[in-house]
């Protein structure tokens, strides 16, 4: 029984940190100027945006280190805040150069 017990919390803990960095990095991308979604046709548009790719990186990075086991303080909650600062910041400055557009797209 403690067995299920502690892997409960350790997933309810990783499911908090995990909306931890999705709201901060969708709320951080808004305050530094990103769109809330890309630009219309969504389908074909090229737009980094707040929505998409920006909580997608965020999830990411904090997945990244939970898999190799590094959750630092508070069970990863200040980790999950780091990488959604991090990731507004990645999209909105460094996006286009580490992915940049598909010839042809303006």
């Amino acid at each position: 029984m403690n067995i299920i017990i502690g892997d409960m919390s350790l997933l309810f803990s990783s499911l908090i940190c995990y909306l931890i960095a999705i709201i901060l990095s969708i709320v951080i991308s808004l305050i530094i100027g990103l769109p809330l979604i890309g630009e219309k046709p969504i389908r074909y548009s090229w737009t980094s945006s707040a929505v998409f790719p920006t909580p997608i990186i965020a999830i990411g990075l904090l997945a990244l280190c939970f898999s190799i086991n590094f959750y630092w303080l508070y069970d990863g909650i200040v980790l999950a805040i780091i990488c959604g600062v991090i990731s507004p910041i990645i999209v909105r400055f460094l996006f286009d150069y580490i992915f940049p557009k598909p010839p042809g797209v303006d």
